[in-house]
């Protein structure tokens, strides 16, 4: 006896059949998945590897581990490019669980404790991540990372398993789930998904890892510190004015107390007025800045609530990753660490026992430059060397210039899209 069974029925019984195994655990699989639609003119592994010049802000849009990582990786970051005209790159990690970690506590010889985690291993990791963005606060930054949570690659790697076929070890069931779901789905007779956050959905806004942390340091500048380096004597070659993105601080005076502002401290009366620590800070800087760009130093100054910074130089870019992925700073802010830091010399004492020996701004500049000394006379004199007795920092930093931000909290200056 012959049964006839409808055309549209039969199509309903095989989505029906589909959808079953959808919901139903992944015990054993076979088949192939389709050839990876990207795999053509896809760009090679160098062009997607991520650099400290792609950036400074990025989406982390995806992340894998394991073996098949690095291919993930590659194929997701290459259908961004490729489709949805995306800047994508990869990156890999190692993260190695084998050795000991400083644990909670103390043992009974007073040594903090030593633990070791409970699977060892080391594990290869990929992340792909979207650049290029100036600011976390950036228009292009948050608009791409909303697209990135909602759109669906075609490449069954972003689902986050993803071997050549079903039957590897590696696959899951996430992914075969997605194979099938895609097989639902594009049929001519198809019925579209509703709106919904894709396998990217968890992206968020980071740093470039490559960068060093003084690539994102700055100084607080708001509208009261803005005012306090506007003041008369200290407005002299302000960091604010500084063209370039990036500087040497060299030296920072600190202040003793706290004040409301310069030359008045907070809780003294009116008969109690003395001069302010911060007064005295920042007319160090001030002075030494003078004495600095008399000796042909390209240097700035810089006051906020607490202290006062000295800087030197003007860049638009720290450096760059040399061949082993290291980050390497410009020669130029390489010449000023060497010029301002610790000299060779080293000093022993009882009470600090053997230290660096810092670098004298006198020891830079020639007193004849400068005229307080040249001029005064008397006591005078004595005042005056105190005064422009400054020891540099042992170690001078790189810095982030500070910029007033249309974007609440932007350490790197306005949004250039």
């Amino acid at each position: 006896m012959k049964f006839q069974i409808n055309r549209s029925v039969a199509k309903l019984f095989t989505r029906i059949s589909l959808a079953i195994a959808l919901c139903t655990p992944l015990i054993q699989v076979t088949g192939t998945f389709a050839a990876d639609p990207v795999a053509k003119n896809a760009p090679t592994s160098d062009a997607l590897t991520l650099k400290a010049e792609n950036g400074p802000w990025l989406v982390l849009a995806k992340s894998f581990e394991g073996a098949n990582a690095k291919t993930q990786a590659e194929q997701l970051a290459a259908e961004l490019r490729k489709d949805f005209k995306l800047q994508a790159y990869c990156l890999s990690k190692r993260f190695d669980f084998t050795q000991f970690q400083s644990g909670a506590g103390f043992d009974e010889n007073g040594r903090q404790r030593r633990m070791k985690f409970r699977d060892q291993k080391v594990v290869d990791g990929y992340a792909v991540l979207v650049g290029d963005f100036d600011s976390i606060d950036s228009v292009a930054a948050t608009d791409t990372l909303a697209k990135i949570k909602h759109i669906t690659p075609r490449s069954a790697m972003a689902e986050g398993a993803a071997p050549a076929t079903p039957t590897d070890d590696s696959v899951s069931v996430s992914s075969y789930r997605q194979y099938l779901r895609n097989f639902i789905y594009n049929g001519k007779d198809a019925v579209k998904e509703p709106s919904k956050p894709g396998p990217m959905a968890n992206a968020f806004i980071t740093r470039n890892p490559l960068l060093p942390a003084e690539f994102y340091k700055a100084p607080e500048l708001d509208k009261f510190v803005k005012k306090l380096n506007e003041q008369k004597g200290f407005s002299d070659y302000s960091l604010i004015d500084c063209p370039g993105k990036y500087t040497v601080r060299v030296v920072v005076f600190r202040g003793e107390d706290q004040t409301v502002s310069w030359g008045r401290t907070t809780g003294r009366t009116k008969e109690e007025e003395q001069i302010s620590q911060l007064d005295v800070a920042a007319e160090r800087a001030a002075l030494t800045v003078r004495a600095l760009r008399r000796a042909g130093y390209e240097a700035y100054q810089f006051h906020d609530r607490s202290q006062s910074y000295v800087t030197i130089g003007s860049f638009n870019e720290l450096g760059k990753v040399d061949a082993a992925n290291r980050f390497v700073y410009d020669k130029g802010i390489q010449d000023i660490v060497e010029k301002f830091g610790a000299t060779k010399k080293i000093t022993r004492s009882q009470q600090f026992g053997t230290t660096p020996t810092p670098r004298l701004l006198l020891e830079l500049v020639d007193q004849s430059m400068i005229p307080e000394l040249t001029q005064a006379k008397g006591k005078d004199i004595a005042t005056w060397l105190a005064k422009f007795s400054v020891a540099f920092d042992l170690k001078p930093a790189p810095m982030a210039v500070p910029r007033m931000s249309v974007y609440s909290g932007s350490l790197l200056g306005s949004d250039r899209r």
